[in-house]
């Protein structure tokens, strides 16, 4: 047995430290992508969300054709949805959304209309009242003036 031990141990040491030191690497990244997601979902939870609740109450504070929107929050990932009169689709509406989600270390807008969308990249330091509410004034803006186009039933 003393050959074998002499012949490996050594290489059984290495392999060893290497698979330890994957394992402390593999969970330092976990531990940092939670703590960034949390980051995010704390801001997403504190700015965007109060906004986004702000706008759908202010919608339907303005009567029946602007009623039906609301706010999709994902609980396990950083993202948060506001999605503009759902029910007006029926009706031959065009759909309209507005995701905020992390990609990485930066903030993920994205907007989609009728099945086209855009995506923009921010700095997480660009999540603050004024900014979000400027984008969510602009996407709201955006899709009372170019939309909702009606369908022509015949």
């Amino acid at each position: 047995m003393g050959d074998i031990e002499n012949e490996l141990n050594s290489t059984l040491d290495r392999y060893q430290k290497k698979q330890d030191q994957i394992r402390e690497s593999e969970r330092r990244e976990l531990e940092d992508h939670i703590i960034l997601e949390n980051e995010f979902k704390g801001l997403f939870n504190t700015v965007v969300e109060p906004l986004m609740i702000s706008m759908v109450k202010y919608l339907e504070s303005r009567g029946s054709e602007f009623r039906g929107s609301y706010v999709k929050l994902s609980p396990h990932l950083a993202k948060i949805t506001l999605v503009i009169n759902p029910y007006r689709i029926q009706e031959g509406s065009e759909s309209a959304e507005i995701e905020f989600s992390r990609k990485g270390n930066k903030l993920k807008i994205k907007k989609t209309e009728n099945k086209s969308s855009q995506e923009a990249l921010f700095e997480k330091s660009d999540i603050n009242p004024r900014f979000v509410k400027r984008i969510l004034i602009d996407f709201v803006k955006s899709y009372y003036t170019e939309g909702p186009v009606q369908v022509n039933n015949k």
